[in-house]
């Protein structure tokens, strides 16, 4: 004969069960997001963690983003990207470009190609869009780099050739896999510092350019638009032992205060790395017609407290700008929405220290 539970037990199982289940809907309703930064130290990049590490799946997005501060404030971003949009279109690899400060205008391209023409050379380690076109990075790291940018669009056209140099070992935070939900993140910081030389030409108009270089590759397999809500880079560089730079991304369900992220700060020579967990404040103002972070505090995994703050704007860029009125509303309506990038000048504070006067590099899931 079998032997039931009484009645008050089965009542009190019931109610707990019940109680789970509450908790559990408030939870996943009420904006709440399960993230983490990689446990672990400063830890040297692997050779390969420079390839593309997500073509396997879907919605993937993956990006290597190079910013390069050169001479006479001239600023050059180059982005090369792979994504996956699901039924919207087929995969495809793009580069993104945005040059400021080379005469009064600020120059723009994006470029995308069926994932099909990508060229992964592993010799010459080598990212290539396109055989037929001369848009890639190639080189071992640290050893050398190079970023070929020549092409032309909308009647502009593109002649730029930087070789790097004094290139600083990539590093990640633990394994580099951050966590959002179930969602991982990965976020290897190839190029912590690395001087550059070569030439900027846009129109004809040619400069020979010397200066600095920082590049970061992310890559996640959900599309950015559904899982984050902004992200947030400030770079500063003062010479080869002295450098500091943050990379942070705040999850589109929070509450709004717990980040993914890192600061990894070289002083006099000295290199360390920790995790950024939450912002603490955020104030807003308009910019280019669009309500963006202003002053950001932050609390570091250290229980360290900083402070950045936008002090001067230089460009808005968006891929979907350039698509015609229905076609864009018809991508956000897929993609949950358009990633919008702003770059300028930003402050970094902190106690005990004299200000950093560096670059932001901010986006937003509009």
């Amino acid at each position: 004969m079998k032997n039931y539970p009484s009645y008050a037990k089965r009542t009190k199982s019931v109610l707990k069960s019940f109680l789970l289940l509450s908790i559990t809907l408030i939870l996943t309703t009420s904006g709440y997001a399960q993230i983490s930064n990689p446990t672990g130290e400063l830890n040297k990049a692997d050779d390969d963690d420079i390839w593309p590490q997500t073509l396997e799946g879907s919605y993937f997005n993956e990006f290597w983003n190079y910013q390069f501060y050169l001479n006479d404030g001239l600023i050059v971003h180059i982005m090369f990207s792979a994504a996956d949009f699901g039924s919207l279109k087929n995969a495809v690899t793009g580069v993104q470009l945005s040059v400021y400060g080379l005469d009064d205008e600020v120059y723009q391209l994006s470029r995308e190609y069926n994932i099909n023409r990508l060229v992964l050379d592993k010799e010459k380690y080598m990212f290539r869009n396109r055989l037929e076109r001369e848009l890639y990075f190639e080189g071992k790291l640290p050893e050398k780099h190079r970023v070929r940018i020549k092409t032309e669009k909308d009647g502009v056209s593109y002649d730029i050739d930087l070789n790097l140099h004094n290139i600083h070992k990539g590093v990640k935070l633990g394994d580099g896999k951050y966590t959002i939900d179930d969602e991982q993140v990965g976020i290897t910081t190839h190029i912590p510092y690395g001087e550059v030389r070569g030439h900027v030409e846009v129109n004809h108009n040619r400069k020979r350019v010397n200066g600095t270089a920082f590049m970061d590759h992310t890559f996640q397999n959900q599309t950015t638009t559904r899982l984050l809500d902004s992200g947030y880079r400030f770079v500063f560089h003062e010479d080869a032992d002295n450098y500091d730079m943050l990379f942070l991304m705040l999850p589109e369900d929070t509450n709004e205060k717990d980040t993914i992220g890192y600061r990894l700060v070289n002083r006099n020579g000295e290199l360390e790395m920790m995790g950024i967990e939450s912002i603490e404040y955020l104030s807003k103002r308009n910019t280019f017609g669009e309500n963006l972070a202003r002053v950001l505090e932050l609390k570091l995994s250290n229980g360290e407290t900083l402070q950045v703050t936008r002090t001067n704007d230089h460009e808005k860029f968006s891929v979907l700008g350039e698509l015609g009125r229905v076609a864009r509303s018809v991508a956000r309506r897929f993609l949950g929405g358009e990633v919008i990038h702003f770059r300028g000048e930003a402050t970094l504070l902190e106690s005990g220290e004299r200000p950093k006067r560096g670059y932001y590099n901010y986006f937003i899931v509009n």
